[in-house]
């Protein structure tokens, strides 16, 4: 199986577009609003700070030194820590980027933290996502007081934390797509498989459900399948009522033929009226096979392979089969037993012979004829399939047909899901396969 990194059907690729749309928003944001949020709430932490520093100086300024440790125990939070004591509890060091600016913005913040050798540090910034600003300053009798608080240092720390949001956003715009393509992908397979069969059998009715614009289509091609319906029913009358009138006259003439005298004259004409008829069953077989509602059945294909070919050397003709006794497959006989009997007429007629061959190819079975005439040019092999097409520069002119026999077989072979293929042996002859699933036996 080829991988595609493009959905090919309308649910992947509605789901992906939203998702794309989801996953560029959540970059963008984080990419510029989260880095405008960590810089507002560096901020806001950095003002708390120093509201905290203010307090906590002026409540251990009025406390007895032998109190303060406790009283700085009862002040700390689950997000700040209080400390007290003599000294220095860090030597000052030297800052840069946003904690060198740090402490002039608290100092305009609070007015008394100025001039009280305030001092500012960051510990394990590098170490994790969320790092412990600290902050200390000397009180009036030259202890220090220190508050460290946990401070975001790094803008992966917002992405990460989004990833849960985005999880939960992705999963219902995930739901609201499944919801949607269920709305419009539903009619719209429907219609679909009704197209395929337009032409194929009975009529396929669609359900006229779903949006406006989708009941309007469905309405449409009900009313266009009607159309067609009676075309090709009206059409099929009618060829019926021409065959019944062509066929009368044709047997006058095979009877009076019959009373001619001269043998050789005798033979001419009943030659011109077994051309005739063939032409008119072709003719009859090409136009009107598309109404056929003939169901598929069980035939054991190799049966009726090795009839057709017995019919031919009956006939004095030179054939051949080859390949197994029984063959058992579901098909539909009358249409695919018409489209073998044209290959092998044509690879008589314009061949000399024909060599049947049936096998089983992969997910195929090959019902292969060959013969040992000219062959058809590469470029004429399409050309060929086409309806009273006749290759004047390959085939004798003096033969008989309208050109249909090619055709029957490319519809046949569609009908039944397989594909028909020519070939030119490089031996010489024609190769024709008629290939049919495999999957269709049981």
């Amino acid at each position: 199986m080829i991988w595609r990194p493009w959905p090919q059907g309308l649910i992947g690729r509605v789901i992906l577009v939203m998702m794309s749309a989801v996953l560029i928003e959540f970059t963008a944001s984080s990419l510029v609003f989260e880095r405008i949020d960590l810089n507002s709430s560096r901020a806001e932490q950095a003002h708390h700070l120093a509201e905290q520093l203010a307090v906590a100086s002026r409540i251990l300024g009025e406390t007895p030194e032998a109190r303060r440790p406790i009283v700085a125990r009862e002040l700390s939070s689950q997000t700040a820590t209080v400390q007290w004591g003599e000294g220095s509890f860090r030597p000052p060091e030297e800052q840069d980027g946003w904690l060198a600016r740090l402490p002039a913005d608290m100092e305009r913040w609070e007015p008394t933290l100025a001039g009280r050798d305030l001092r500012l540090d960051l510990l394990g910034g590098e170490a994790g996502p969320r790092g412990r600003l600290i902050a200390s300053m000397r009180m009036d009798d030259g202890s220090r007081v220190q508050i460290s608080t946990r401070i975001t240092t790094n803008p992966w720390e917002i992405f990460w934390s989004g990833l849960g949001s985005v999880a939960v956003l992705s999963a219902g715009v995930l739901l609201a797509a499944v919801l949607l393509v269920r709305i419009f992908g539903g009619p719209l397979r429907s219609l679909a498989e009704a197209a395929e069969s337009v032409g194929q059998g009975a009529p396929v009715h669609v359900r006229e459900e779903g949006a406006g614009d989708l009941r309007r289509v469905a309405r449409a091609f009900n009313a266009m399948q009607g159309r067609i319906t009676d075309l090709i029913t009206a059409r099929t009358h009618a060829l019926a009522a021409v065959s019944h009138d062509l066929r009368t006259p044709l047997a006058r003439l095979r009877l009076r033929a019959g009373l001619v005298s001269d043998a050789d004259t005798r033979e001419s004409l009943e030659r011109d009226v077994d051309e005739m008829s063939g032409m008119l069953d072709s003719l009859l077989a090409y136009l009107g096979g598309r109404q056929e509602a003939e169901a598929p059945r069980r035939i054991d294909l190799a049966a009726m392979c090795m009839t057709v070919v017995d019919a031919a050397v009956d006939a004095g003709e030179t054939a051949t089969y080859r390949g197994p006794e029984r063959l058992a497959a579901d098909i539909r006989v009358s249409a695919v037993k018409r489209a073998f009997e044209n290959l092998v007429q044509n690879a008589l007629i314009y061949g000399g012979r024909a060599d049947v061959s049936l096998l089983e190819a992969g997910d195929r079975i090959v019902l292969r004829v060959e013969d040992a005439g000219p062959g058809i040019p590469e470029a004429d092999h399409a050309r060929v399939r086409e309806a009273f097409e006749r290759l004047d520069g390959a085939r004798a002119r003096n033969t008989g047909g309208l050109g249909l026999g090619l055709s029957i077989v490319d519809r046949v072979a569609q009908q039944e899901g397989g594909e028909f293929i020519l070939a030119n042996r490089p031996t010489g002859g024609l190769r024709a396969e008629l290939r049919l699933p495999l999957a269709s036996q049981k």
